[in-house]
């Protein structure tokens, strides 16, 4: 008995003990549209400016240099993901057929109504900003989901992202900008810690990590 003791005690003095291994949630901004530039126009160009893109392909990008940022890619089985075209593409270059990926409207990105000034000329993308800022504020697009709804949407959703944790090392999400900012805020609240971000044109990688 008095040897086994010893051997236990010496295999805890000697012995490395194992750190327990943390979770990390990735959160992937989809690749950069491939559509040109708007210029200037009116509420209305705007209007079909933003419908376009919604609809248009990515660019082309080295889907390698983003494994590289992502640890232990190769244990992902299932990846969280926007609908939109854009998201969805992004998704299937990055991971192939190696992953099951899951898509659900709550990632869609935040969608707002454009403001309506026909006679008013400005660049495309200043009526996207006023847009949407107006949008947030709660001054445009009494038809559609409100700011505050699609938050607390994603305040549910993250829930679901944090429990897979639970039982999965790594969890990833491919989405927007405006989702992905908001998914920041949520797990920064949940005590998950920030690690590396990494920007390819639009297309970036950020990760949040919590032992």
């Amino acid at each position: 008995m008095i040897k086994i003791f010893v051997f236990l005690l010496f295999a805890a003095l000697i012995l490395p003990g194992k750190s327990q291994p943390s979770s990390k949630i990735y959160l992937i901004r989809h690749a950069k549209v491939d559509l040109k530039n708007p210029g200037w126009g009116n509420s209305k160009a705007a209007h079909l400016y933003k419908k376009q893109y919604n609809r248009s392909p990515i660019r082309n990008f080295n889907a390698n240099e983003i494994k590289k940022k992502i640890e232990n890619f190769e244990t992902v089985d299932t990846v969280f993901c926007s609908p939109l075209k854009r998201a969805a593409e992004t998704a299937s270059i990055i991971f192939g057929e190696s992953v099951v990926i899951k898509t659900d409207s709550v990632l869609a990105e935040l969608d707002y109504p454009v403001v309506k000034f026909p006679a008013v000329q400005l660049p495309v993308k200043v009526w996207l900003l006023i847009s949407r800022v107006t949008w947030m504020m709660g001054i445009n697009g009494k038809e559609m989901e409100n700011y505050q709804c699609r938050k607390m949407e994603l305040r549910v959703y993250s829930q679901k992202l944090m429990e897979y944790t639970g039982t999965h090392e790594i969890t990833i999400v491919v989405a927007h900008g405006m989702v992905n900012r908001e998914l920041k805020r949520i797990l920064k609240e949940q005590g998950w810690k920030p690690g590396n971000h990494y920007d390819f044109s639009t297309l970036s990688v950020n990760y949040f990590e919590k032992k």
